[in-house]
């Protein structure tokens, strides 16, 4: 009888092992953003905004946003900063890629000094291009994914 329960007890303990095991293993590769595939994107100036998604951003703009917008052609992502009291800012682009869970975008808002003492901060990456705003945003447009927009937004 000693026997059976030891045999038993032994089955449970190593059972409860591998099933901790599984749960780690799938919560770690859960977590984890795989391998990023750099995009192709271009920045939207104010005559390339779809109407629907430029009235979401006038509506918004005084505000911080973040937003992503899909139409039959692409994917757009904005991103805006709220309304500043000088018209010196500029949003830049970061990076933009994706994984096997998710787009990531990364921007940050300059000032003209700082674009123009940047060397990786290009004019192109800057919205509208270039020109100094008191409600700095930024229109990313993409291929469409059916992936999530994960925004890191400084």
């Amino acid at each position: 009888m000693k026997k059976s329960m030891f045999k038993t007890g032994r089955s449970v303990l190593v059972l409860t092992f591998a099933l901790f095991l599984c749960l780690l293993s799938a919560g770690c590769s859960f977590n984890k953003k795989g391998d990023k595939e750099k995009m192709e994107y271009t920045i939207c100036d104010e005559t390339k905004i779809p109407d629907e998604l430029f009235d979401i951003i006038e509506e918004k703009k005084n505000g911080v946003f973040k937003l992503s917008y899909v139409n039959n052609d692409a994917m757009y992502i904005a991103i805006g900063y709220g309304a500043h009291n000088r018209q010196n800012l500029s949003v830049i682009v970061e990076d933009v890629y994706k994984t096997d869970n998710a787009i990531y975008v990364e921007t940050d808002l300059y000032t003209k000094d700082e674009i123009d003492s940047n060397e990786q901060a290009t004019a192109g990456d800057a919205f509208p291009a270039g020109t100094p705003s008191m409600y700095p945003y930024i229109v990313i447009k993409c291929d469409k994914y059916d992936l999530p927009v994960v925004f890191d937004v400084d």
